[in-house]
């Protein structure tokens, strides 16, 4: 019988609706211990041992940990992005991996949403101050007054910008690909450089990918030239935002306020971004809706099933 294993946490804490699913395969399921959001290194070498395919979440899978695993064969990600997965090596040694776009790019701009109108009207702080018995009145932003940036065109940034145009906000937006470009043109939306853009926008919202280019792009340099007193929003990945430059520019108050969902570390341990005021810190948890989270169980099995050899 074919091992095949889960460890992506949200599939693993649904698994009992689908564990028919993989005996009627006939697949032995297997479910190592994830005791966080992921796994690396030897850890995710003991948990793939004689697997032949795996349900992966955001697990590492390196050429040295590829390396380690003679019957690996597929890669299923629960999810969008494969930047955790050394995709030449996988080629090389014959492993398939696979992806689920689209399924939840309405969540996660719905989640970019919350976190605009919790910015400009203050919303979290407010609570936080009442609670500590204080009654303020700050003045917040019309949303339909704004303008934001898009960086990131995909089925998530598309989505945004669409419902952001909805309520009335003027949308520009910064892809480099041609559907993006088609997308933008088709919607009146203005399209270039991020960093240009950026520059006359009130929110500044991230929903790409990590890409050798979108790594370390939102910078000192980037933000910097951002207007002063406008926002940025991280629904995509982390490691596109420098930790420390947001919190530069927070703290100097050239930047109103930030959400970040996402983290160049996560779980989240640098101190002074959880010190900051301005700041709403979420936990990479922007798709987790049950909606998107079953239909997202349902493609990234299929991918799995329909690839093993």
């Amino acid at each position: 019988m074919t091992n095949v294993a889960v460890t992506c946490t949200h599939l693993i804490r649904d698994i009992d609706g689908y564990r028919q699913v993989f005996a009627d395969a006939g697949l032995n399921l297997v479910l190592p211990d994830v005791p966080g959001q992921e796994l690396a290194g030897d850890e995710l070498v003991v948990a793939m041992d004689g697997i032949t395919g795996v349900v992966a979440g955001d697990d590492q899978f390196t050429d040295e940990v590829m390396a380690q695993l003679p019957d690996l064969r597929v890669i299923s990600k629960w999810g969008i992005g494969l930047d955790g997965i050394d995709l030449p090596r996988a080629a090389e040694r014959g492993i398939t991996v696979t992806n689920t776009p689209g399924m939840f790019g309405n969540e996660v701009a719905e989640q970019g949403l919350g976190y605009l109108f919790a910015l400009v009207r203050g919303i979290v702080d407010v609570d936080r101050e009442v609670r500590a018995g204080g009654w303020p009145k700050p003045v917040g932003r019309s949303i339909g007054s704004l303008s934001a940036m898009v960086l990131g065109l995909g089925d998530i940034g598309r989505t945004l910008a669409l419902k952001l145009q909805a309520l009335g906000v003027t949308v520009s937006g910064s892809d480099p690909s041609p559907e993006a470009t088609d997308f933008a043109r088709a919607n009146g939306i203005q399209i270039g450089d991020a960093a240009a853009l950026a520059r006359g926008v009130d929110v500044v919202m991230i929903t790409a990918p990590l890409t050798a280019t979108t790594r370390g792009m939102v910078d000192s340099d980037f933000i910097g030239g951002m207007r002063a007193g406008s926002w940025l929003i991280n629904v995509g990945r982390g490691p596109i935002v420098v930790g420390n430059a947001v919190a530069d520019a927070i703290e100097s108050g050239h930047l109103a306020g930030a959400a970040l969902d996402v983290f160049e570390i996560e779980p989240l341990i640098d101190e002074r971004i959880r010190r900051l005021p301005n700041m709403i810190l979420g936990s990479h948890n922007a798709s987790n809706t049950f909606e998107a989270c079953h239909r997202t169980h349902v493609r990234a099995i299929e991918n799995l099933i329909s690839h093993l050899p």
